[in-house]
């Protein structure tokens, strides 16, 4: 790997374990979002492994996680986003389609509940449903599920009455239908554990259900329903109730027999028949003119018995008042005589002396009369057929089993009465026969009316230990007196009649209702309460709105406190909801008016800062476009909020502007990034070149190296560690100038002190002459104190044998290279060494300048060759010779 490379590394391969979360969360590099899986999986931090998976949310690397990962936080978190992705809230969840086949492959209880509450999808908080047996969740599900349809599959697995009592008392006002069905499951319960109270509450409902049926009519259907349900109770219903359900039923069965309903169709007919014969014979006798009329009358009164004997077989009420009419005219046809055949015209007309204007009034007092007795005649005869329509309307509903239908007829036939008067002959047999029906029906209505009027007094007086709570029991207590105007209406009989038992049902209602006072007074003074609030609310909104300047930013909140106060105004005072309903809206349209005012100051507000912020594309300098950018963004928040969708389409058009100006500075700190790290990576090379410069053993060339400092020059790097490599390769560099001209300094003197010990060797005469000469030719050229050691090693090789040099002397020199090198000398040369350098300071004070070490040092060893050789007994001395030249020569360089 490059060096540039190296320092280039991206954030989310970084040893730092918050850049790499960081990273792994937001960053968008393709090699990143390709090494995510593997990051989930292999990464040491947890928190990277977490950032990953929730980056990733695929529901198999998350359900994997939530079982082997190692850390337990990391499981903790995988589990509660494979419940996000399962149950549909995550915006990565994967379709319902595949959550539904996912979730039949769970077996977590915890997982399973979480989905049945939290999925958006109806389908799916079904099918997890399905899957639980936690009581106490299915109950929660059954009464405040968003759908129907969920709420009626969690109720249908409920069979415990204690829970489905509670249903019952939670849903009373949220939900009808589960209350209703729940009521009704509860009770079927209670009667299959064949408790007392509901087979008895059971057997009262279906009788009343069925004599609603026989009053309407018109209800096979329910009828069959009630005699199914009846079935199940019959041997356990109470004996009161077992009667009373049986001649309901009877009643029903009579008005529904088709054989029966026909048979008095028929005997009705031909009633209506004779009766019309038996009233054609009754006009003839009355305006019989002879024995030629009497004896027309005599054959058809014989041709009329034969009809009369064959409907007079079935002997009942209505046959018998023919019967009297039918032997009533007999004897008066049979009473008739015969009509003198010269009947004399008696006229006696008396004149007067007004007899012509008598006349005359006379005559307009008959036309008068003739008038009013033809209109007279009009009106009897329209009410006569309306009365003929009523007797039959009313019979045809009494054979139906319409009893509804009969009362209705029988009040119009008993108005029409009252306006004819005296009924005509030839519906007064009929109008019998129908009294007579109907009187029957009354009294069994009016017997099954009352008894009714028991059962509800029985109710009223169990009331006040039903434990209901009190609007049930009002509720319940405003339906028993609404059945009970009802059956009063239903008989339209006086309420005299039923006086007595109606003083005893308003006691029993007082009664009933009285538990519950104190109930409805805590309620009258909290409704007090609420109605001063919302007064008090509604004053608050007139005086805020009207204000002059307004806390605009308040308006808002006050308009939902009005909204909020208009849907609770069953809080407050029924009498008064109306009135406050009205204010309400009011102090809303008050409000509304302000707040329209306020949002029009604020899209106008906001469209400026739009235009300002789409202008910002036009300026040059991206720094300052950005500084305008957030100074923008501080006036947006400080211009307030307005209508919520104005607001978001204008803040979309801002944002998209705003953007832009932070795109254009990122794509320029793209460029910037990439210019600087190409400009690190001309840094890195350049460092690299210097330091492949500085660690060779020659002296690199001065153009390479200037070169490269020029170029450095150029670049001027920021980075502190590239400028540090850099500076520490100049350094190594110098580091090798200064040894390679040491190193020279230095050759010159090892030089000498190489032809030196030949010399020596060969004073000793521990060298022949041809193995000098040999070495020397393995040896450098002498370029230091040439003269004087050739001197002497010529002496040596023509054998001449030097004389020893003074060993004080000798000892001086050494001293002075000891002094040169800084060691020590040995403890009996100290006071020697001292006196010397006590010698130097006089010399110098005496303006003698004292020469360069260096020059020094190449004196001292030409004094040294000059003293001459170093005797055997003083062989030591030589020995520190050597070592003090060499460590003047390290301390000299």
């Amino acid at each position: 790997m490059s060096l540039a490379r190296f320092f280039s590394k991206p954030r989310w391969q970084s040893k730092d374990e918050s850049a790499r979360r960081a990273a792994v969360a937001s960053d968008q590099e393709p090699e990143l979002i390709e090494a995510l899986p593997r990051l989930a999986r292999e990464d040491s931090d947890a928190g990277v492994r977490i950032a990953a998976m929730k980056r990733l949310a695929d529901p198999g690397l998350t359900q994997a996680m939530a079982s082997d990962d190692r850390d337990e936080g990391v499981r903790v978190a995988a589990r509660s986003l494979w419940a996000e992705l399962l149950s549909g809230t995550h915006a990565a969840a994967p379709s319902l389609a595949d959550r539904l086949r996912l979730l039949r492959a769970q077996d977590d209880p915890r997982l399973i509940e979480q989905i049945a509450t939290s999925a958006p999808e109806a389908p799916l908080r079904l099918a997890a449903l399905q899957r639980i047996d936690r009581q106490t969740l299915i109950l929660d599900r059954a009464t405040t599920d968003a759908d129907p349809e969920v709420r009626l599959a969690a109720l249908a697995r409920i069979d415990d009455e204690g829970q489905l009592a509670r249903i019952v008392e939670r849903t009373r006002r949220t939900d009808k239908t589960i209350n209703r069905l729940a009521a009704e499951r509860l009770e079927n319960l209670r009667v299959e554990r064949g408790d007392v109270d509901a087979i008895a509450l059971r057997a009262r409902q279906l009788c009343e259900r069925l004599e609603r049926v026989l009053r309407e009519g018109d209800g096979s259907e329910e009828a069959a329903d009630i005699a199914s349900a009846w079935t199940g109770i019959a041997d356990k219903a109470p004996p009161t109730f077992i009667a009373r359900y049986r001649n309901a039923r009877e009643l029903y069965e009579l008005s529904r027999n088709p054989d029966a309903v026909a048979r008095l169709r028929q005997r009705a007919e031909d009633r209506v028949r004779i009766e019309e014969q038996i009233g054609t014979l009754e006009r003839l006798l009355a305006e019989h003119r002879g024995s030629q009329q009497r004896d027309e009358l005599m054959q058809r009164y014989d041709e009329l018995a034969e009809q009369h004997a064959a409907y007079a077989q079935d002997v009942d009420d209505s046959s018998a008042g023919v019967s009297v009419r039918f032997a009533r005219l007999g004897a008066q046809i049979a009473a008739l005589e015969p009509l003198p055949r010269n009947e004399l015209a008696v006229t006696s007309t008396t004149e007067t002396e007004d007899s012509a204007r008598l006349a005359e009034q006379t005559e307009r007092a008959a036309q008068a009369k003739a008038a009013k007795a033809a209109a007279r005649e009009q009106k009897i005869q329209a009410w006569s057929d309306e009365l003929q329509a009523a007797i039959e309307a009313t019979a045809s509903a009494m054979q139906t089993g319409k009893t509804a239908e009969a009362h209705t007829h029988h009040a119009s036939i008993g108005r029409l009465r009252r306006q004819i008067g005296s009924v005509p002959a030839s519906l007064r047999e009929r109008l019998a026969d129908v009294e007579s029906e109907y009187a029957k029906i009354a009294e069994w209505q009016r017997w099954s009316d009352n008894e009714r009027r028991r059962q509800l007094c029985d109710e009223l007086e169990l009331l006040p230990q039903a434990g209901l709570h009190p609007d049930a029991l009002a509720t319940r207590v405003r339906e028993i007196q609404a059945e009970w105007t009802h059956l009063d209406q239903i008989e339209a009989r006086s309420v005299h009649a039923t006086e007595g038992m109606a003083r005893h049902f308003r006691a029993l209602c007082r009664k009933a209702i009285e538990p519950a006072k104190p109930y409805f007074e805590k309620r009258d003074e909290l409704r007090k309460q609420g109605t001063k609030e919302t007064s008090e609310l509604i004053a608050q909104a007139r005086t805020d709105a009207a204000a002059e300047e307004p806390d605009l930013r308040a308006l808002p909140n006050l308009r939902r406190q009005l909204a909020d106060a208009l849907r609770g105004l069953d809080r407050v005072d029924p009498r008064e909801r109306k009135n406050l309903a009205a204010e309400i809206k009011a102090a809303l349209a008050l409000v509304d008016e302000r707040v329209s005012a306020r949002n029009a100051t604020v899209e106008a507000a906001k469209a400026a800062l739009t235009d300002r912020a789409t202008a910002l594309g036009e300026v040059a300098d991206t720094r300052t476009a950005i500084s305008q950018a957030r100074d923008l963004q501080k006036l947006w928040q400080k211009a307030g909020n307005g209508k919520r969708s104005r607001d978001q389409a204008q803040w979309k058009t801002f944002r998209s502007a705003i953007d832009a100006v932070f795109a254009r500075a990122d794509n320029e700190r793209v460029e910037r990034s990439a210019q600087e790290r190409k400009a690190l990576e001309s840094a890195a090379g350049l460092c690299a070149e210097l330091e492949a410069l500085a660690i060779g053993d020659a002296q690199p060339e001065r153009a390479a190296v200037q070169r490269i400092e020029s170029a450095w020059r150029e670049l001027s790097p920021a980075d502190a560690a590239l400028r540090q490599r850099f500076q520490s390769a100049q350094s190594r560099l110098a580091e090798l100038g200064r040894r390679i001209e040491k190193q020279r300094h230095r050759a010159q003197f090892d030089i000498w002190l190489s032809h030196y010990e030949l010399c020596r060797q060969l004073e000793r005469s521990e060298l022949a002459a041809d193995g000098y000469r040999a070495a020397e030719a393995g040896l450098p050229p002498l370029t230091l104190g040439g003269d004087a050691l050739r001197a002497r090693i010529g002496d040596a090789l023509e054998g001449q044998e030097l004389e020893p040099g003074d060993p004080d002397l000798l000892r001086d020199c050494v001293l002075e290279i000891e002094q040169l090198a800084g060691l020590e000398p040995p403890a009996e040369d100290r006071q020697r060494r001292m006196d010397l350098q006590l010698e130097k300071l006089s010399a110098r004070m005496r303006g003698v300048n004292a020469p360069a070490p260096d020059t020094a040092l190449q004196n001292l060893l030409a004094e040294w060759l000059q003293l001459g050789p170093v005797g055997v007994e003083d062989a030591p001395l030589e020995t520190r010779f050597k070592r003090a030249l060499h460590a003047a020569l390290d301390t000299l360089g």
